[in-house]
């Protein structure tokens, strides 16, 4: 190839190109999006990728099925237990151990010694 077609390649390679952006949003963790067919013209190449994908914590990690704290305000010897249920949201290991907080305080325990830390075991 020669220098002259070698350049003229870059020259094509670097012009803007068309572009065509598809927003795909959903409130739920099963998105499922539905294209409209796009006319393409058979004589061109073209590419498709995935720019971003923002999630902003939208993926629950406290639900239905992992909500409910259990502990005893009493000493060894007395031991009840209460039981709090924690709102379905997607919480960071500072909120969860807040929220548990505040929701021991509205059943008239003290909830300040409680931490929460990862399980670095696994």
């Amino acid at each position: 190839m020669s220098d002259t077609e070698l350049l003229e390649k870059v020259v094509q390679n670097t012009e803007p190109k068309t572009s065509t952006q598809i927003v795909v949003s959903d409130n739920s963790t099963k998105i499922k999006p539905i294209f409209s067919a796009l006319e393409l013209d058979k004589t061109r190449k073209y590419e498709m990728a995935l720019v971003n994908l923002e999630t902003y914590y939208s993926f629950p990690n406290i639900d239905s099925s992992n909500n409910v704290f259990r502990y005893s305000p009493g000493s060894s010897q007395q031991r009840q237990w209460a039981d709090i249920r924690i709102p379905e949201a997607s919480y960071d290991l500072i909120d969860i151990a807040e929220t548990i907080k505040i929701l021991m305080k509205r059943n008239g325990h003290n909830g300040e010694s409680i931490k929460i830390t990862a399980n670095k075991t696994l």
